[in-house]
């Protein structure tokens, strides 16, 4: 594999580092009201780059190893590549949401959920990627 193919899998293990300190954050702050949501937004935004980041890398990899002659073999990873570009779409904008003073919006009790499915996903795309690597 040509160098710049091993950028997207390092990006991808830095990305799902930062959501499992995002998700981490959420879940145990979720029902602390005091918890400043401005901190939470912005690394909600950063993971959401950061994925973003990711699923161009990976296309623009794929496209350069398949120009080149090259074969790239792996099982509906654009699919849930697109499956978490959503979510974490979803879970950037779900900070965003009004509440009264003392409260959290029960929009707001979905980041978590948000973020764990990201993540999930995430890691079924390393796992079929390592069974793409190992040929199996």
């Amino acid at each position: 594999m040509p160098w710049y193919g091993f950028i997207h899998p390092v990006l991808a293990v830095g990305t799902l580092a930062y959501g499992l300190v995002t998700g981490q954050t959420s879940l145990s702050r979720i029902n602390d009201w005091n918890f400043p949501l401005r901190r939470q937004r912005y690394r909600s935004v950063i993971f959401l780059l950061l994925c973003v980041g990711n699923f161009v890398i990976g296309l623009l990899a794929t496209a350069l190893i398949r120009g080149r002659g090259g074969t790239v073999k792996l099982t509906a990873h654009t699919l849930l590549a697109a499956i978490v570009l959503v979510s974490a779409l979803l879970a950037a904008l779900v900070p965003f949401a009004r509440s009264r003073p003392g409260e959290i919006s029960g929009v707001m009790r979905l980041h978590p959920v948000l973020v764990v499915v990201c993540l999930a996903v995430i890691f079924t795309m390393g796992f079929t990627a390592l069974l793409a690597v190992f040929h199996v």
